[in-house]
Protein backbone atom coordinates (compact mmCIF):
# COMPACT_ATOMS: atom_id res chain seq x y z
CA UNK A 1 0.00 0.00 0.00
CA UNK A 2 1.34 3.64 -1.02
CA UNK A 3 0.37 6.27 1.89
CA UNK A 4 0.01 9.14 0.40
CA UNK A 5 -0.17 12.70 1.94
CA UNK A 6 -1.77 16.02 0.23
CA UNK A 7 -0.99 19.59 1.89
CA UNK A 8 -3.30 21.84 0.23
CA UNK A 9 -5.05 25.01 2.31
CA UNK A 10 -7.39 25.06 -1.18
CA UNK A 11 -10.53 22.87 -0.78
CA UNK A 12 -10.88 22.36 -4.54
CA UNK A 13 -7.71 22.08 -5.55
CA UNK A 14 -7.12 19.25 -2.84
CA UNK A 15 -10.26 17.44 -3.85
CA UNK A 16 -9.04 17.85 -7.26
CA UNK A 17 -5.91 16.57 -6.13
CA UNK A 18 -7.63 13.47 -4.35
CA UNK A 19 -10.02 12.80 -7.52
CA UNK A 20 -6.77 12.83 -9.75
CA UNK A 21 -5.30 9.73 -7.38
CA UNK A 22 -8.99 8.31 -7.52
CA UNK A 23 -9.23 7.73 -11.00
CA UNK A 24 -5.29 6.53 -11.28
CA UNK A 25 -5.82 3.54 -9.30
CA UNK A 26 -9.20 3.39 -10.72
CA UNK A 27 -7.99 2.71 -14.04
CA UNK A 28 -4.95 0.68 -12.50
CA UNK A 29 -7.89 -1.71 -11.17
CA UNK A 30 -10.08 -1.69 -14.74
CA UNK A 31 -6.98 -2.86 -16.30
CA UNK A 32 -6.13 -5.80 -13.93
CA UNK A 33 -9.56 -7.01 -13.85
CA UNK A 34 -10.87 -8.75 -10.99
CA UNK A 35 -8.05 -10.00 -8.71
CA UNK A 36 -7.03 -6.47 -8.64
CA UNK A 37 -10.88 -5.52 -7.65
CA UNK A 38 -10.88 -8.24 -4.49
CA UNK A 39 -7.53 -7.33 -3.30
CA UNK A 40 -6.80 -5.18 -0.51
CA UNK A 41 -6.77 -1.42 -0.94
CA UNK A 42 -3.52 0.24 -2.50
CA UNK A 43 -3.33 3.39 -1.55
CA UNK A 44 -4.30 5.55 1.71
CA UNK A 45 -4.97 9.48 1.60
CA UNK A 46 -4.62 12.02 4.15
CA UNK A 47 -5.37 15.52 3.32
CA UNK A 48 -3.35 18.71 5.52
CA UNK A 49 -4.79 22.33 5.16
CA UNK A 50 -1.78 23.87 5.67
CA UNK A 51 1.93 23.16 6.63
CA UNK A 52 1.70 23.69 10.15
CA UNK A 53 -1.14 20.78 10.56
CA UNK A 54 1.26 18.33 8.25
CA UNK A 55 4.39 18.75 10.57
CA UNK A 56 2.96 18.74 14.29
CA UNK A 57 3.94 15.54 15.77
CA UNK A 58 5.18 14.14 12.49
CA UNK A 59 5.83 10.77 12.20
CA UNK A 60 7.41 9.82 8.85
CA UNK A 61 4.25 7.97 8.10
CA UNK A 62 3.89 8.81 4.32
CA UNK A 63 5.73 7.33 1.21
CA UNK A 64 4.57 10.14 -0.87
CA UNK A 65 2.95 13.41 -0.78
CA UNK A 66 1.55 16.06 -3.46
CA UNK A 67 2.61 19.97 -1.38
CA UNK A 68 1.12 22.90 -2.29
CA UNK A 69 3.77 25.66 -3.06
CA UNK A 70 1.50 28.73 -2.20
CA UNK A 71 -0.01 28.25 1.17
CA UNK A 72 -0.55 31.31 4.20
CA UNK A 73 1.33 30.94 6.76
CA UNK A 74 4.31 28.46 6.40
CA UNK A 75 4.21 28.15 2.80
CA UNK A 76 5.24 24.76 0.93
CA UNK A 77 9.01 25.28 0.13
CA UNK A 78 9.25 25.61 3.99
CA UNK A 79 7.49 23.26 4.77
CA UNK A 80 9.55 20.87 2.66
CA UNK A 81 12.81 22.54 4.21
CA UNK A 82 11.53 21.58 7.55
CA UNK A 83 10.16 17.97 6.34
CA UNK A 84 13.24 17.14 5.06
CA UNK A 85 15.26 17.85 8.31
CA UNK A 86 13.39 14.79 9.59
CA UNK A 87 12.38 12.41 6.86
CA UNK A 88 14.79 12.37 3.45
CA UNK A 89 12.78 9.58 2.29
CA UNK A 90 8.94 10.27 0.97
CA UNK A 91 8.41 11.20 -2.58
CA UNK A 92 7.68 15.04 -2.56
CA UNK A 93 5.77 16.75 -5.62
CA UNK A 94 4.56 19.75 -5.54
CA UNK A 95 1.35 21.39 -6.75
CA UNK A 96 1.38 25.28 -8.07
CA UNK A 97 -0.53 27.90 -9.73
CA UNK A 98 2.67 29.47 -10.42
CA UNK A 99 5.16 27.27 -12.44
CA UNK A 100 8.42 29.88 -11.93
CA UNK A 101 8.70 29.26 -8.54
CA UNK A 102 8.94 25.40 -8.83
CA UNK A 103 12.19 25.16 -9.72
CA UNK A 104 13.54 26.33 -6.53
CA UNK A 105 12.26 23.17 -4.68
CA UNK A 106 14.72 20.45 -6.40
CA UNK A 107 16.86 21.14 -2.96
CA UNK A 108 14.52 19.39 -1.18
CA UNK A 109 14.33 16.42 -3.32
CA UNK A 110 11.20 17.10 -5.13
CA UNK A 111 10.84 15.09 -8.22
CA UNK A 112 9.27 17.56 -9.82
CA UNK A 113 6.09 20.02 -9.72
CA UNK A 114 2.31 19.86 -11.29
CA UNK A 115 0.90 23.32 -12.59
CA UNK A 116 -2.79 23.89 -10.87
CA UNK A 117 -5.34 22.97 -12.16
CA UNK A 118 -4.28 19.82 -12.71
CA UNK A 119 -4.57 18.07 -16.35
CA UNK A 120 -4.69 14.42 -15.84
CA UNK A 121 -2.78 12.85 -18.77
CA UNK A 122 0.42 14.80 -16.92
CA UNK A 123 -0.79 13.87 -13.09
CA UNK A 124 -0.52 9.68 -14.28
CA UNK A 125 2.83 10.33 -15.88
CA UNK A 126 4.04 11.85 -12.39
CA UNK A 127 2.47 9.56 -10.46
CA UNK A 128 4.09 6.89 -12.34
CA UNK A 129 7.03 8.01 -10.99
CA UNK A 130 6.35 8.57 -7.77
CA UNK A 131 5.08 4.76 -7.70
CA UNK A 132 8.23 3.93 -9.26
CA UNK A 133 10.68 5.53 -6.77
CA UNK A 134 8.48 4.61 -3.99
CA UNK A 135 8.63 1.10 -4.53
CA UNK A 136 12.98 1.18 -5.30
CA UNK A 137 12.76 3.21 -1.69
CA UNK A 138 10.95 0.51 -0.03
CA UNK A 139 12.57 -1.04 2.82
CA UNK A 140 14.03 -4.50 4.05
CA UNK A 141 14.44 -5.88 7.71
CA UNK A 142 18.25 -7.26 8.19
CA UNK A 143 18.84 -10.03 10.74
CA UNK A 144 22.02 -9.44 12.39
CA UNK A 145 23.65 -12.38 14.46
CA UNK A 146 25.24 -10.65 17.08
CA UNK A 147 26.80 -12.63 20.16
CA UNK A 148 24.31 -15.48 20.95
CA UNK A 149 20.69 -13.48 19.44
CA UNK A 150 19.41 -11.88 16.35
CA UNK A 151 19.06 -8.11 16.10
CA UNK A 152 16.29 -7.12 13.64
CA UNK A 153 17.34 -3.83 11.73
CA UNK A 154 15.39 -1.91 9.02
CA UNK A 155 17.63 -0.63 6.13
CA UNK A 156 16.11 2.45 6.46
CA UNK A 157 18.30 2.66 9.76
CA UNK A 158 21.38 1.82 8.40
CA UNK A 159 23.33 4.69 7.33
CA UNK A 160 26.81 2.88 5.82
CA UNK A 161 28.28 -0.79 5.96
CA UNK A 162 31.84 -0.98 5.98
CA UNK A 163 34.10 -4.33 6.58
CA UNK A 164 37.27 -4.62 8.86
CA UNK A 165 38.92 -7.41 8.42
CA UNK A 166 36.90 -9.79 8.74
CA UNK A 167 33.73 -8.11 10.82
CA UNK A 168 31.33 -6.49 8.89
CA UNK A 169 29.79 -2.98 10.98
CA UNK A 170 25.88 -1.66 10.11
CA UNK A 171 26.06 1.83 11.52
CA UNK A 172 23.03 3.08 12.67
CA UNK A 173 22.55 6.70 14.19
CA UNK A 174 23.69 5.75 17.60
CA UNK A 175 24.44 2.12 17.56
CA UNK A 176 27.15 0.19 15.27
CA UNK A 177 26.39 -3.79 15.33
CA UNK A 178 29.51 -5.76 14.34
CA UNK A 179 28.92 -9.17 13.03
CA UNK A 180 31.31 -11.77 11.52
CA UNK A 181 30.43 -11.91 7.87
CA UNK A 182 32.09 -10.10 4.34
CA UNK A 183 30.84 -7.02 2.08
CA UNK A 184 29.76 -9.38 -0.45
CA UNK A 185 27.13 -11.30 1.94
CA UNK A 186 25.77 -7.66 3.35
CA UNK A 187 25.34 -6.52 0.05
CA UNK A 188 23.31 -9.42 -0.79
CA UNK A 189 20.81 -8.60 2.39
CA UNK A 190 20.24 -4.88 1.05
CA UNK A 191 19.92 -5.77 -2.82
CA UNK A 192 16.63 -4.93 -2.81
CA UNK A 193 17.11 -1.37 -1.28
CA UNK A 194 19.55 1.55 -2.46
CA UNK A 195 23.13 1.00 -1.21
CA UNK A 196 25.47 1.81 -3.16
CA UNK A 197 29.38 1.26 -3.35
CA UNK A 198 31.84 4.49 -1.93
CA UNK A 199 34.96 2.01 -1.90
CA UNK A 200 35.58 -2.12 -1.84
CA UNK A 201 35.08 -1.33 1.93
CA UNK A 202 31.71 0.67 2.39
CA UNK A 203 28.80 0.56 0.79
CA UNK A 204 26.28 3.67 1.89
CA UNK A 205 22.44 4.38 1.93
CA UNK A 206 21.51 6.70 -0.62
CA UNK A 207 18.50 7.45 1.86
CA UNK A 208 21.54 9.57 4.02
CA UNK A 209 23.94 11.30 1.30
CA UNK A 210 24.04 14.86 2.36
CA UNK A 211 26.53 16.17 0.11
CA UNK A 212 29.39 14.53 -2.67
CA UNK A 213 32.61 15.67 -3.11
CA UNK A 214 35.39 14.56 -5.50
CA UNK A 215 36.53 12.52 -2.65
CA UNK A 216 34.35 12.19 -0.10
CA UNK A 217 30.42 11.89 0.77
CA UNK A 218 28.56 12.91 3.79
CA UNK A 219 26.26 10.33 4.56
CA UNK A 220 23.99 11.83 8.07
CA UNK A 221 26.68 13.36 9.79
CA UNK A 222 30.11 11.13 8.48
CA UNK A 223 31.68 12.02 6.12
CA UNK A 224 33.20 8.72 3.96
CA UNK A 225 35.94 8.86 1.14
CA UNK A 226 35.18 8.04 -2.09
CA UNK A 227 38.13 5.63 -4.12
CA UNK A 228 37.90 7.23 -7.84
CA UNK A 229 36.63 4.11 -9.42
CA UNK A 230 33.42 4.54 -7.30
CA UNK A 231 32.36 7.99 -7.60
CA UNK A 232 30.85 7.84 -11.14
CA UNK A 233 29.11 4.88 -10.18
CA UNK A 234 28.22 6.25 -6.57
CA UNK A 235 26.87 9.72 -8.50
CA UNK A 236 24.62 7.46 -10.94
CA UNK A 237 23.01 5.63 -8.11
CA UNK A 238 22.15 9.12 -6.11
CA UNK A 239 20.75 10.47 -10.07
CA UNK A 240 18.52 7.21 -10.18
CA UNK A 241 17.08 7.46 -6.59
CA UNK A 242 16.48 10.58 -6.65
CA UNK A 243 14.51 10.46 -10.28
CA UNK A 244 16.90 10.92 -12.41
Amino acid sequence: MIRIAIVDDDDTDAARTTAMIERYYAERIDAEGNAARDSAPVYTITRFADGESFLDDYKAEFDAMFLDVEMPGIDGLETAHRLREIDSHVVLVFTTKMAQYAAVGYDVDAIGYLVKPLEYFSFALKMRKVEDLVAKRQGVTIPLTVGTGTQYLSSHDVRYVEVLGHEVIYHTEKVAYKVWSSLKEAAALLEPVHFAAASRYCLINLEWVKAVTNDSVVVDSQTLPVSRSKRKPLMQALAEYYGG
